[in-house]
């Protein structure tokens, strides 16, 4: 971890360079400055918008506060393209969630109290209790306080050509994966406005562009501006959010669009990543289910792979002896048959009988994951590998003798030497762990059916399209488990994981239900509010992965649907004081629960079926 914070800070210097000699060298009339001044009078507008809302919290005038407060966010979208790119620390400050959170990606700074919008559209929405007014008012001063300050940073901020595209296909990433989810709206359900609003803001900037993209590009100038009005016009004649077709919105819109500042940034030369301070694995050179999109070799730090690295990796995977009593390989829990997964509630230990505490999740996609484990306690698939080893109720106890007892077998002799030549006895356990996340970051898998529709290949009956709707509609599920990884890593970097607590039982039964007694993310952090909270895992290949949950208490989909729909842990009353799933029920009908396990179907991909293990 210091190595990495050492790199960050290595790269947050060279940022900081870049951006001061963009900023000597940025002339007034160029389209980035152009940039520059819209964001600072959007900001100011942001402004004016909060202090009319602060004058109507005096009133108590729950209507009128409402409408002021969904201009504020309305203006607050409109820059946000500018805002999560150029200062992400605010943005959390005046649009981070409703509760207390832990950032996952600036772990020294520890537990972060609610604040700005989203705390204040929890007090005004639905109906604004008189006894909250001094925390509103007290949220809206923070909010203020916060704008102006940001505003103030301005001057310190570089806006360059490269830097603008890389925020404007973020802003894509995030509508489509974020936005239409109504995954920062969940209690004035307000996201399609509010995504509306956000194109707007991203239309101006681009529109500062136009000259320089039809000179690199003229047609594709002309399908982007003429794609970029029709986006928002179907969003403003769309706004009913249970009844929004999100599959056609991104299909005729939000992929094209991306895939044009793609290739544009692609012709000018740009980074396909230039996300400061991030180790982000999305490449932002096409839209968000592109081939290729994602770089599994991201996360590699200082550990190179190599086709031997492969190799050897692969063949130590299935290899019995890395376990104390040669009778268990990775692939025991992690079978390739079941989508590397074992089909048990929770894995056997390595003595054969104990069972151990949590389910075994899927190894396909894993190099796409920034934490590792249920807990997200490991930031690499080396150490991963390295705790796994050194357990001796999962495989042997010392990952040092594991490997020492590998690699007296003459079938690894040549291999290891092709693979580390000249390497210190003393790095053996460090290698063979290598080794196998060197195999493990080959277990890519992005093709499914629900992939070759988003690529332009129809491929899912109207059952489906509908499960796809619900999901990131009225069931919620896209608000916790993010396109297209459908996990917890977040769009639209996908750098961290999130973590959550939904109040999962110890048992699949209503009578007398008890919550289960693993705390989780706590036995790691130490903090009240990761007690009983669980990294968000993929629903990729979900078909195939059951028993479903950290302790395996769900055996069927059906079962799982009806634990979200009736609200998580609240509704069996088990719901620990800091569940974060809605309490609310979903109320999806059983046609609608269906439709939606026929999408989570169309998530099944190529791996487990072509056997390339």
């Amino acid at each position: 971890m210091l190595h990495m914070r050492r790199k960050a800070a290595i790269v947050i210097i060279l940022a900081a360079l870049t951006a001061t000699l963009s900023f000597l060298t940025e002339k007034p009339s160029s389209p980035a400055a152009q940039v520059k001044q819209f964001y600072i009078r959007q900001g100011k507008e942001l402004e004016k918008e909060i202090i009319l809302l602060q004058k109507l919290a005096a009133s108590g005038n729950t209507k009128k506060m409402q409408e002021q407060f969904l201009k504020t966010r309305r203006a607050y979208k409109q820059a946000e393209t500018i805002v999560e790119y150029y200062f992400s620390f605010f943005a959390v400050k005046l649009n981070g969630p409703a509760i207390p959170f832990f950032e996952e990606d600036e772990p020294d700074i520890g537990r972060q109290e609610p604040a700005g919008m989203q705390l204040i559209e929890s007090i005004l929405f639905p109906q604004y209790p008189p006894g909250e007014k001094k925390k509103l008012q007290n949220a809206l001063g923070n909010l203020l306080q916060d704008t102006r300050t940001m505003l103030e940073t301005t001057e310190s901020n570089a806006f360059n050509d490269e830097f603008i595209f890389d925020a404007v296909t973020e802003e894509l990433f995030r509508i489509t994966a974020l936005g239409i989810t109504g995954f920062d709206s969940p209690s004035a359900g307000n996201s399609l406005p509010e995504c509306t609003a956000a194109l707007e803001g991203l239309q101006k900037i681009l529109l500062l562009y136009r000259q320089d993209i039809k000179q690199a590009d003229a047609p594709a100038e002309q399908q982007l501006y003429g794609m970029l009005p029709k986006a928002v016009n179907y969003l403003r004649q769309n706004r009913e959010f249970n009844s929004f077709n999100r599959m056609e919105f991104i299909l005729q819109y939000l992929n094209p669009l991306a895939k044009i500042i793609g290739a544009y940034k692609t012709k000018k030369g740009y980074a396909e990543n230039r996300s400061p301070m991030f180790y982000s694995t999305i490449r932002k050179n096409n839209n968000l289910f592109a081939a290729g999109i994602f770089n599994a070799n991201k996360y590699l730090d200082d550990n190179t792979t190599s086709p031997a690295r492969i190799e050897m990796g692969k063949l130590l995977f299935f290899d019995n002896r890395l376990s104390r009593d040669n009778n268990r390989s990775c692939a025991t829990c992690h079978n390739p048959s079941k989508a590397f997964t074992d089909g048990l509630s929770t894995s056997i230990a390595v003595d054969g009988h104990t069972a151990l505490p949590r389910n075994a999740p899927t190894l396909i996609n894993v190099a796409l994951q920034r934490n590792l484990f249920l807990d997200n306690r490991s930031f690499s698939l080396e150490d991963q590998v390295m705790q796994v080893l050194n357990n001796a109720k999962e495989m042997h106890g010392s990952a040092q003798e594991a490997a020492e007892k590998i690699l007296r077998q003459p079938k690894y002799d040549t291999l290891y030497a092709q693979a580390y030549p000249g390497a210190n006895p003393a790095a053996a356990a460090q290698n063979i762990c290598n080794a196998i996340a060197c195999y493990e970051r080959t277990l890519i898998a992005l093709d499914s059916k629900f992939d070759r529709h988003m690529r332009g290949i129809p491929s899912l009956d109207a059952q489906e399209i509908n499960g796809f709707n619900l999901f990131m509609g009225k069931a919620k599920c896209g608000t916790c488990h993010f396109m297209p990884l459908f996990s917890g890593a977040k769009p639209p970097r996908y750098y961290y994981n999130e973590t959550e607590v939904i109040g999962v039982p110890d048992k699949n039964t209503r009578n007398h239900p008890r919550l289960d007694n693993d705390e989780g993310r706590f036995l790691i952090t130490g903090l009240p509010l990761h007690k009983y909270s669980f990294k968000t895992t993929t629903l990729r290949n979900i078909a195939l992965t059951g028993p479903y949950m950290h302790n395996g208490v769900f055996k069927t989909l059906d079962e799982v649907i009806d634990f979200y729909n009736n609200g998580g842990g609240r509704g069996l009353n088990i719901a620990p004081a800091n569940q974060t799933l809605p309490f609310e029920k979903l109320n999806l009908s059983q046609t609608e629960k269906r439709h939606l396990i026929a999408f989570l179907h169309t998530l099944t991909d190529t791996i487990p079926q072509k056997k390339i293990y």
